[in-house]
């Protein structure tokens, strides 16, 4: 299905998706949290929502690099790997060492005009599935959906990006 844009909508210039005139990207990032507050409460398993929740911020940022170093990029990108991995570690780990390198010496935050990617010049524009896929599917397939999600941008990271 192609998407129809007219003077009421734009693209985000980092991930592509079609957003309605005078939004950005950056809301998706409220409205996935929205979600999540709605459902994961009600998960018996907090692996399964923790991993959700890391899979949505970490490839909503994978998919707008322009806020975060390239030490931080890869380090996202490196961390989803590992969770989409066979022998994925327990999220808790992941998380401490997310923290470690954030708090550490490196900087994690970049400082750039909004959509300024000079740092990761072969990344991609445009993406299989964004946050806006995510959003617009059944909510009671979020923890998949958010799965799925990652999956498709390393995916499109792998076959652009070395």
């Amino acid at each position: 299905m192609s998407e129809r844009i007219d003077e009421r909508t734009a693209r985000c210039p980092e991930c592509g998706a079609v957003l309605p005139s005078g939004r950005d990207c950056w809301e998706r990032v409220h409205e996935l949290l929205e979600i999540e507050a709605r459902l994961l409460p009600g998960i018996e398993d907090v692996e399964v929502g923790l991993l959700a929740h890391f899979f949505a911020i970490a490839t909503y940022q994978l998919q707008h690099p322009s806020r975060l170093t390239s030490g931080a990029v890869t380090q996202l990108r490196d961390g989803v790997r590992r969770m989409l991995g066979s022998d994925r570690p327990p999220i808790d780990h992941l998380r401490r060492q997310v923290r470690g390198f954030a708090e550490g010496p490196s900087r994690v935050a970049r400082r750039a005009p909004a959509g300024d990617r000079a740092h990761v010049p072969h990344w991609p524009r445009r993406w299989t599935m964004t946050a806006t896929d995510v959003i617009g599917g059944p909510q009671a397939d979020y923890a998949d959906a958010v799965e799925r999600w990652a999956r498709h941008t390393l995916g499109d990271l792998d076959g652009i990006v070395s």
